[in-house]
């Protein structure tokens, strides 16, 4: 069985919550755009970045390794670098399980 894949973006977002709060679509997207941003921001300087019920974002620093390079055969070091993590809510992880 083949399921299409459904697409929520920051229009649609926008669209919604501006209907729902009954705001100008130009005042959502401005709010969104400056959450985004700050977010964007907490994470660069480290910060942990937590949306109770949601969803909790950060990173972390993966450990420098060995891999091998598939064209040439040869080994070569990968270095430590800092990567984004999300971790979804309980919560959340079984509203989306109850969903069929």
């Amino acid at each position: 069985m083949v399921t299409k894949t459904l697409i929520t973006g920051k229009k649609q977002l926008t669209e919604r919550i501006a209907k729902k709060t009954k705001t100008p679509q130009n005042q959502v997207s401005r709010i969104i755009d400056e959450l985004l941003e700050e977010t964007k921001k907490a994470l660069v300087k480290g910060e942990e970045v937590r949306l109770l019920g949601y969803f909790t974002l950060k990173t972390t620093i993966t450990k420098p390794r060995m891999a091998m390079n598939l064209q040439t055969k040869k080994k070569m070091k990968v270095p430590a670098k800092r990567v984004p993590k999300c971790k979804f809510s309980a919560g959340l992880k079984e509203a989306i399980s109850q969903k069929k």
